[in-house]
């Protein structure tokens, strides 16, 4: 048994369903960009992260970091998912969230994953935040607005069901393709060499720019008949380079992470 998998109550297991339903987009989308990301590992970083996880791979641990959430002993790792800011802001005037925001974690992750000084158990855990926190961090939502909690409490329609925008962001764009994790991977891996070298060496700050600036094209909703925001095929026109776009980036900047991590 891996060891951070001792530390999942037997609670989790109970509301494994519900956690599911709660964070589609971690079946599917975060699965996407650690494939794309264990398809890109030097060789070095592959042996690592085998020894590491015991041969788990990166789109299965994935999805950890929101399962958790359903568990009351990481309620805590909830503003880890996320940060706050407004078109008006930088990050030199913006107050961060004291209990912790996304690119804090990802820099705790980072540095924890370099010790040497670590348990098994430690690492374990700080990759399986680290791939999970790589892609919400692209995702133009989890850099979102205060005031409407990044689009949750912005409430539309999708084909005529209720949901609301981070949900469509998170989850129904990328299943409305009806595509596995594998056979979506496939789909979107063939990359261009410039850029992948315009993706890379870029901080947690540019990543997380990149979604604030496209996070207000994701406010322009198309509406029906009766004035009323229900997003169908126009919306998924509109977004669907700009979601694929953000889960290669992800996944391609998840390995050029990963492989200077473990470069030795």
């Amino acid at each position: 048994m891996k060891p951070a998998v001792i530390l999942i109550s037997a609670t989790l297991a109970l509301s494994a369903f519900a956690s599911q339903q709660a964070h589609a987009f971690g079946q599917l989308g975060h699965r996407i960009i650690g494939e794309i990301a264990q398809n890109n590992l030097s060789e070095s970083a592959q042996n690592q992260i085998n020894a590491l996880t015991k041969g788990e791979s990166l789109a299965q641990m994935s999805t950890w970091a929101d399962e958790i959430r359903s568990d009351k002993n990481w309620y805590h790792s909830s503003p880890w998912h996320y940060v706050s800011i407004e078109d008006d802001e930088t990050w030199d005037t913006v107050k961060r969230n004291p209990k912790g925001d996304i690119i804090q974690s990802l820099e705790k992750y980072e540095k924890i994953l370099k010790s040497d000084k670590v348990s098994e158990q430690d690492k374990w855990e700080a990759l399986a935040f680290y791939v999970h926190f790589v892609g919400d961090i692209h995702q133009p939502l989890h850099v979102g607005h205060s005031h409407d909690r990044g689009g949750n409490s912005v409430k539309l329609k999708w084909f005529g069901d209720d949901t609301n925008l981070h949900s469509v962001w998170d989850s129904k764009l990328i299943e409305h393709q009806k595509l596995s994790y594998t056979e979506y991977t496939k789909f979107i891996s063939r990359i261009a060499g410039k850029d992948i070298k315009e993706w890379e060496g870029k901080s947690y700050y540019d990543w997380a720019d990149e979604s604030k600036a496209l996070r207000d094209a994701t406010y322009k909703l198309e509406k029906n008949r009766d004035d009323q925001p229900d997003l169908r095929f126009q919306y998924i026109f509109d977004h669907t380079a700009t979601v694929e776009l953000r889960l290669q980036q992800a996944g391609i900047r998840l390995a050029d992470k990963l492989n200077i991590i473990f470069a030795k």
